[in-house]
């Protein structure tokens, strides 16, 4: 069966290519809004007494074939299937983030990070409803088994922190610690990469405003693991 979306709108955020996150980071610098088809203005009644909002999106520029078993970039060498996997390539490729609703105006929402790249479609917009989604029993399946899950969560929420390792050249070991700003890493490890640097600094005026000239550049078929 067939099933066709269309885009209701569209996501801008300040990722373009490697400098997009595995997960949403709450406080990441920058500028995240959504603008709305004004057709579908009048549907975000009411959705101001959220504090928080799932954003469904169309991972566009995901080109890599579907594999139904994977690895994670937490747990390298370790295969997980598909679907037990936050992975970007998706049988269909939706996306799902939780974001936090700053402001509403008009036919736009500006919102907290999101891990999108700019210009990503959007799908569908629904409330995170505490009573609903906040189960007290949750847990976080083989990720709970991974040997340093504390560091690993660091790695996932994109937080700076400082951990040591250990060496072993043969005749001698040492430790070292070192201070890493995790807010993206390409193989979820700690190493760090030359990403090239977007500086878009624009002062919003959210009252009145027109974003129609925050297009920027063309759009990179890159995509992360989650």
């Amino acid at each position: 069966m067939d099933i066709t979306f269309q885009s209701i709108g569209t996501i801008h955020t300040p990722y373009f290519a490697f400098n997009t996150p595995h997960q949403p980071i709450p406080d990441a610098p920058g500028d995240f809004w959504i603008t709305l088809n004004p057709d579908y203005a009048s549907a975000l009644k009411n959705l101001n007494t959220f504090n928080y909002i799932y954003v469904l999106y169309h991972l566009d520029q995901v080109t890599s074939p579907v594999e139904l078993l994977t690895t994670s970039p937490w747990a390298p060498g370790t295969e997980i299937g598909l679907f037990a996997s936050r992975s970007p390539k998706r049988l269909n490729p939706i996306g799902i983030s939780i974001v936090k609703v700053k402001e509403i105006q008009g036919n736009e929402l500006i919102i907290s990070g999101i891990d999108a790249y700019n210009g990503t479609p959007l799908i569908d917009i629904k409330p995170y409803m505490h009573f609903l989604d906040s189960k007290a029993d949750a847990n976080n399946g083989w990720f709970d088994a991974l040997p340093d899950k504390e560091h690993t969560i660091a790695h996932a929420l994109g937080l700076s922190h400082e951990h040591g390792h250990q060496h072993n050249h043969n005749h001698h070991s040492h430790t070292h610690s070192h201070h890493d700003d995790h807010t993206s890493h390409e193989d979820g490890q700690c190493s760090h990469h030359n990403v090239p640097e977007h500086d878009h600094n624009h002062n919003h005026n959210h009252n009145n405003h027109d974003h129609g000239h925050h297009e920027h550049g063309h759009k990179h078929p890159h995509e992360h693991n989650d």
